[in-house]
């Protein structure tokens, strides 16, 4: 479930009639402007645990805070921006809002000091989406993960629960 903005600002003649998704994991609680995918119109929108306590008000002029995720026009068949359309919408990485930065979070290490598969970039051999069997030889294939694996053992920061 996602909030919406349907824009219905006027461009060459016609109305925009884009559809901005906004989705609840970056817009749970946010207050900002959001810019759409189809115009480029800036809207203010507060939302507090996911509903949407003010606005959409247009804002012309201002600056905008963010992109949508995904954007599309109804009217026009299947047209629609999807995420990382360059100048249109926002890419998704998978990061915390306050880390929007354009760099995904890379966990080397689980809250126990453990050392996890979740970091990029994977090396060629882990092959479509870094799958590893069962057994994985982590010295062989990520040597600068078990250094500082076997600093933290040395270190007593690794634990068992």
């Amino acid at each position: 479930m996602c909030d919406i903005i349907w824009c219905k600002e006027e461009v060459d003649g016609k109305d925009c009639d884009t559809i901005n998704y906004l989705d609840p994991y970056y817009f749970w609680n946010w207050e900002g402007k959001i810019a759409c995918a189809g115009c480029g119109a800036v809207y203010y929108v507060h939302m507090i645990n996911g509903f949407n306590y003010k606005g959409p008000d247009l804002r012309p002029g201002e600056e905008h805070d963010i992109r949508p995720l995904y954007a599309d026009k109804p009217y026009e068949g299947y047209a629609n921006y999807r995420p990382a359309t360059e100048g249109r919408t926002r890419p998704y990485q998978c990061m915390p809002r306050s880390w929007l930065t354009g760099t995904a979070d890379m966990c080397k290490f689980s809250i126990r000091g453990r050392p996890m598969r979740g970091w990029r970039p994977q090396p060629p051999s882990a092959g479509l989406a870094g799958s590893f069997g069962f057994n994985w030889d982590i010295q062989k294939l990520s040597p600068e993960v078990w250094e500082e694996y076997q600093q933290k053992l040395a270190a007593g920061e690794v634990s068992d629960w």
